[in-house]
């Protein structure tokens, strides 16, 4: 079992210990206990201190401050192989659609097909075009393919199915259409009763369908995607592919639920005070599947999950585009924390990639360019405990209070774009 650190608590805890502290004190604290990130390919020796870090939880979120930039995805790539290699971590977690992401878990298991194409058809809101989701994919497979490694990676996605850029959830009947075609080979005469019932939604289970349909309909769709998830636990069993199918028949209770909180999507795509109910269920929906992906790999295994930084973190969502919500929704990391307790680390990655914030501006001011921090020892005092601004999306921010809504931090001094 890894020992944590044995730090002075006075030399810990005396920069942070009154609440006014000023910004140079909690960066004069950062800089002293700061862990440089050491280069790819990960060398055991030289990552040990990120190790101690990580300890034994069975969960770490990742977070990336935007979507797009190459160095979050290439270093999330990097920990997560030391992580396997050295610490006994199974399966990685990824922001993108549940069901899609079973083509992708088959292919690194080892099934036929083009890494590129797989990436493009089946990584939600376009991320498939980045080359360092292909190169995950194709390192994940080599491992896999080595028979030394008895213990195989496996890949989740946690998001809502059928996402794209419009926000309409065009493609969202493949949670219906899975888990039917789940039914129809291994039960074709018990199950017919409730495919029938789904039948009539399966080219209507969008964002703009569902706002079309009647209230009597939607009640009736409601019913047969209960009746579908009933059918499935009636019959349960222990594949792979009935977990998948159950799964899939969740996602689509979890798309009902956003549909109807959800308004209708707009050309304009801005935010509306009450749009704070969508992104509560869609959060909500997140954190059940990640933490499915974590009980499918225990008792032994252990989960590396990557999102966005707004939703890994334990915390609301305020500040910036955001603060027109009338009220504030509870990130995923917020349910996951709930579950997890101590069990969870959570690590967003921050960078001063835009105007100027609180928490990214203190941590330039190190003058360091790659670090890890943990900010568990004093996490609620002084500087830490109060709410700060962090940058978001390059051009944004959140509010939060940096000592609850993350156990550690990443800072990366630049952001580019990805390949």
């Amino acid at each position: 079992m890894k020992r944590w650190p044995r730090w002075s608590a006075a030399a810990l805890l005396a920069p942070l210990a009154a609440a006014a502290q000023p910004a140079a004190h909690f960066t004069t604290w950062a800089a002293q206990h700061a862990v440089a990130l050491p280069p790819c390919p990960p060398d055991s020796k030289q990552w040990e201190k990120v190790g101690a870090i990580v300890g034994n939880v069975d969960l770490v979120a990742l977070g990336e401050p935007a979507h797009g930039a190459q160095e979050p995805l290439a270093l999330r790539n990097c920990l997560f192989r030391y992580l396997v290699e050295h610490h006994g971590f199974t399966a990685i977690a990824l922001e993108t659609g549940v069901s899609e992401s079973r083509a992708l878990d088959d292919y690194v298991a080892g099934d036929s097909g083009d890494a590129r194409q797989l990436a493009r058809d089946n990584f939600s809101w376009g991320f498939g075009r980045y080359a360092e989701n292909v190169a995950l994919l194709e390192w994940m497979r080599g491992y896999n393919a080595d028979p030394a490694h008895t213990r195989k990676l496996h890949l989740y996605g946690i998001d809502l199915s059928g996402g794209d850029k419009s926000g309409a959830w065009r493609n969202a009947a493949v949670t219906l259409r899975a888990s039917i075609a789940y039914l129809a080979r291994v039960m074709p005469d018990r199950s017919q009763p409730v495919r029938k019932a789904l039948a009539p939604f399966l080219d209507r289970f969008s964002a703009p369908g569902y706002a079309a349909m009647t209230a009597a309909e939607r009640s009736r769709l409601r019913r047969a995607i209960a009746a579908l998830i009933g059918s499935l636990d009636r019959h349960r069993t222990d594949d792979a592919d009935w977990a998948w199918a159950r799964r899939n028949a969740v996602g689509a209770r979890q798309l009902e639920r956003l549909f109807r909180v959800s308004r209708p999507p707009t050309a304009d795509d801005e935010l509306s005070p009450d749009d704070y109910k969508a992104d509560i269920a869609r959060d909500a929906a997140m954190a059940e599947n990640a933490l499915w992906a974590s009980r499918r790999e225990a008792p032994n295994g252990r989960l590396l999950l990557f999102a966005h930084d707004g939703h890994i973190m334990n915390a609301a969502t305020r500040g910036g585009s955001w603060s027109v919500y009338r009220r504030a929704p509870a990130a995923m990391g917020v349910h996951l924390k709930a579950a997890l307790g101590a069990r969870l680390l959570i690590v967003p990655i921050v960078s001063p990639a835009g105007p100027d914030t609180d928490l990214d501006t203190a941590l330039a001011r190190t003058g360091r360019d790659r670090f890890l921090l943990d900010l568990r020892p004093v996490r609620r005092d002084g500087w830490l405990a109060r709410e700060r601004s962090v940058r978001t999306n390059f051009t944004d921010e959140l509010l939060v209070k940096p000592g609850i809504a993350f156990d550690a931090l990443i800072f990366l001094g630049r952001l580019s774009p990805a390949r």
